[in-house]
C-alpha cells in the first residue's frame, strides 16, 4: 500500500514539474526573443558591427583598385633584428581594393586618390616597425589594412596589395 502511495506522489510531482517547466518555457522564450531583438537594434544603431554594407560578401567586380606606383623602388630600413645587422625592404608600390557598394565609398575613394602620401606613410611605417625576424608580406598587408581602415574610419578598403615587396 505504501509503495502505491509513493508511486502516486512521485507521478503527481513529475506531472507538476512538467507543467511548471512548460509554463516557464512559454513565459521566458518570448522575453528572450524581445531581448535579442532589442540588442540587435541597439547594435545596429551604435554600429557596433562596423560598416553595414562593408562587411557583406563581395566579389571581385565589386572592388575598385587604387594603384600607387613609386617613381623608383623604395628602400626601407627594417628594425634591427636578433642578429644585430641592418636589414632592408624593397617596394615598388601598392594597390588598395575599395568596396564600391560601401556607404562611404565616394569619400574614401576621394581621400585615397588625393592623399596618397598619407597612405604611403602608413604602409612605410608598418614595414619599418618590423625586423627581419618577424616580417612577412601577409603580416604587413594585414597590419597596413587595419591601420588604413582605422585612419579612414571606414571598412571600405578591403585589401592591400604590395608591388614587388622584398626584404633581406
Amino acid at each position: 500500500m505504501k509503495k502505491n502511495i509513493f508511486s502516486v506522489i512521485i507521478t503527481a510531482l513529475t506531472v507538476i514539474n512538467v507543467v511548471l517547466t512548460a509554463i516557464l518555457f512559454f513565459v521566458m522564450v518570448p522575453t528572450f526573443t524581445k531581448t535579442n531583438n532589442l540588442l540587435t537594434q541597439i547594435a545596429s544603431a551604435v554600429n557596433v558591427d562596423g560598416d553595414s554594407k562593408g562587411d557583406e560578401n563581395y566579389s571581385l567586380k565589386d572592388l575598385e583598385t587604387v594603384t600607387v606606383a613609386f617613381d623608383s623602388q623604395q628602400t626601407l630600413n627594417l628594425k634591427i633584428g636578433s642578429d644585430g645587422k641592418t636589414h632592408y625592404a624593397l617596394l615598388d608600390g601598392y594597390s588598395l581594393s575599395v568596396y564600391k557598394d560601401a556607404d562611404d565609398y565616394k569619400d574614401v575613394s576621394d581621400i585615397l586618390t588625393n592623399n596618397q602620401a598619407e597612405i604611403t606613410d602608413i604602409i612605410r611605417a608598418v614595414i619599418q616597425s618590423h625586423s627581419s625576424d618577424d616580417i612577412s608580406e601577409d603580416v604587413i598587408k594585414k597590419e597596413a589594412l587595419e591601420q588604413i581602415q582605422q585612419h579612414l574610419d571606414s571598412k571600405a578598403v578591403k585589401k592591400v596589395m604590395l608591388t614587388n615587396f622584398m626584404y633581406q
